[in-house]
């Protein structure tokens, strides 16, 4: 019988050990958490509405040469990377934001080579013009372009009215 006790004794004090070591844990997880919240933005940085673009010169493949006056009228822009999981997803999004805006006003920048981009460009030249160029290329650097994809609404004045993760989240109002 004193066996007996000694080992329920020896198992509740090793139950306790363990509860308070396992809310030790718990309130570690919670400051990492926390801290980690803190460090990282919400959301990715994008250029801000009302930031006008500056001057810039940029090719499309066809050999178009485009600069601020590209943007006559209110323009659809879509960045994307041929690296890029997201763009994927988002490029039919983009291409029917793009189609219900009627040609010429919708712009989508591809970052990475030719051939790696062949995919973008055959979905995209129908219904945008494409701009196929390096991480830091004009368009990349008028954009200040830190991630992708992002998508922008600019007037004719090539300042940057709407910015957002995805081409639904653009205000609808801007493109009539």
């Amino acid at each position: 019988m004193p066996y007996l006790v000694a080992a329920i004794v020896l198992v509740g004090a090793l139950c306790a050990v363990n509860l308070l070591l396992t809310l030790a844990v718990i309130r570690r997880l919670r400051e990492h958490s926390a801290q980690l919240a803190a460090d990282r933005p919400a959301r990715p940085p994008l250029v801000a509405s009302g930031t006008a673009l500056p001057e810039f010169t940029a090719a499309a493949p066809d050999g178009t040469r485009l600069s601020r006056d590209f943007f006559a009228g209110p323009t659809l822009v879509g960045m994307f990377s041929t690296t890029c999981a997201a763009c994927h997803e988002r490029l039919p999004e983009f291409t029917a934001r793009a189609e219900s805006l009627g040609p010429g006003r919708a712009l989508a920048m591809v970052v990475g080579d030719q051939e790696d981009a062949g995919a973008f460009t055959a979905t995209l030249t129908p219904v945008a013009t494409v701009v196929v160029e390096p991480p830091d290329g004009p368009l990349s650097k008028a954009f200040q372009v830190s991630f992708f994809p992002a998508f922008y609404l600019v007037d004719d004045r090539a300042v940057i009215t709407a910015a957002a993760l995805t081409p639904d989240e653009l205000p609808l109002a801007a493109h009539t």
